[in-house]
């Protein structure tokens, strides 16, 4: 394990940087395609908007 140290203001842009990637619909997408790969659901490029 190594430890990284930042500075305040790194982690709180950090923090922001994450809050505002989870109100995103390019993580909700994310968060639904991983969740239909556990359950076995086969899915075409066309099916995730490629």
């Amino acid at each position: 394990m190594e430890t990284v140290t930042i500075s305040r203001g790194e982690y709180e842009e950090m923090k922001h940087e994450l809050a505002t990637l989870r109100k995103s619909d390019l993580y909700k997408r994310l968060l639904e395609f991983e969740l239909n790969i556990s359950q076995g659901k086969k899915l075409t490029r066309k099916d995730l908007g490629f």
